[in-house]
């Protein structure tokens, strides 16, 4: 019998393809009044959201990194509850190593974070100018799934414009995948377990 030891592979840290709010999909920042394909409003059948054209004098300027975005250019409607879901693939990454870092600002409330639909209990609670002169940092770490992941943020508006905005990034272990030579000495070794059975057959 063919006794066969095949040594792991180290799985490999990537790079999760996730965007900050207001860039497009190469992660330039867009235009003022432009549709943010990264971001949809669920409240508003899924249509993407849209970069605030004249974000108040308190915000936090944009910057590379990110842009305020709403439901409409100018920031409207107004004392409401508005989603904005982003979706990310881990299809070849193991969902149990992911981990998401962001930091978000809202006019007014950020009510939640969900990751597929599950609270994780992440607010950003007060009608206070701090919500939206600087970025408070978040991060996720548990709730992931394979393939495709939903991330909302549940923006509540008390005020007379309404804006949401996060930075984001992501990583995770890449599902390690045997080399060709590997899978070859596999299939040699389970050749000759066979022949040694037969032999004692």
């Amino acid at each position: 019998m063919i006794a066969l030891v095949i040594s792991p592979i180290a799985a490999n840290a990537g790079v999760i393809s996730v965007f900050g709010t207001g860039l497009d999909i190469d992660g330039n920042p867009l235009a003022p009044g432009s549709a943010d394909a990264n971001y949809t409003v669920i409240e508003n059948g899924n249509a993407p959201a849209v970069v605030v054209t004249n974000p108040a004098g308190t915000y936090l300027p944009n910057d590379a990194n990110s842009q305020w975005i709403w439901q409409t250019g100018a920031g409207t409607p107004i004392n409401t509850t508005i989603t904005f879901r982003t979706t990310f693939d881990l299809t070849g990454f193991d969902p149990l190593t992911a981990v998401l870092n962001g930091a978000w600002g809202t006019d007014n409330q950020g009510i939640d974070i969900l990751i597929n639909g599950v609270s994780t209990g992440i607010e950003l609670l007060g009608v206070t100018v701090n919500n939206f002169n600087t970025l408070h940092a978040w991060q996720i770490s548990t709730g992931f799934v394979a393939g495709i992941n939903t991330l909302d943020f549940v923006i509540r508006d008390d005020g007379v414009i309404g804006a949401f905005r996060t930075e984001l990034s992501g990583s995770a272990d890449r599902i390690a995948v045997p080399e060709p030579g590997t899978l070859a000495l596999l299939g040699l070794g389970l050749i000759g377990m066979g022949a040694a059975r037969r032999k004692k057959a």
